[in-house]
């Protein structure tokens, strides 16, 4: 058994779900416009290109004091939310803003996701999976 041929095989075939199209904009240190003399954000394009946008869960959550989130005595459900690009995408980083320019599924273009954290590694990775919470859309 070829384990680096069943994994590349593995790589492409992720890949091939991920028919959603993103930009993922890294937001750098405030600048000052030299001629209004206005303050503003610096946003630099990290990547730009294939990814999926996908949801686990129904698990009850944990707030900030280690108790389960409760809504009038019942146990809430709280759904993960996770984006996936290539494997082998560099440069993202916690705090990155993806914003999905194409998709599959039309509710989510416009969608602008912050990237909390990457998934834990693993032995055979066939994507790049980052925990996002959703920030709003674009269109809003």
């Amino acid at each position: 058994m070829n384990v680096q041929h069943i994994l590349n095989r593995g790589r492409q075939l992720a890949e091939s779900l991920m028919t959603d199209q993103c930009r993922v904009t890294h937001m750098g240190k405030p600048v000052t416009d030299p001629e209004t003399g206005l303050v503003g954000p610096a946003a630099n394009t990290v990547y730009e290109g294939r990814c999926k946008v996908q949801t686990s869960g129904g698990l009850a959550a944990e707030n900030t004091e280690g108790g389960i989130v409760e809504a009038l005595g019942a146990v809430t459900p709280v759904w993960s939310m996770y984006v996936h690009f290539p494997y082998g995408t560099t440069g993202l980083l916690p705090g990155d803003v993806c914003e999905i320019t194409e998709a599959a599924d039309p509710n989510l273009k416009g969608r602008r996701l912050r990237l909390l954290n990457m998934q834990s590694e693993k032995s055979h990775a066939t994507a790049c999976r980052w925990n996002v919470k959703e920030m709003g859309n674009s269109n809003e």
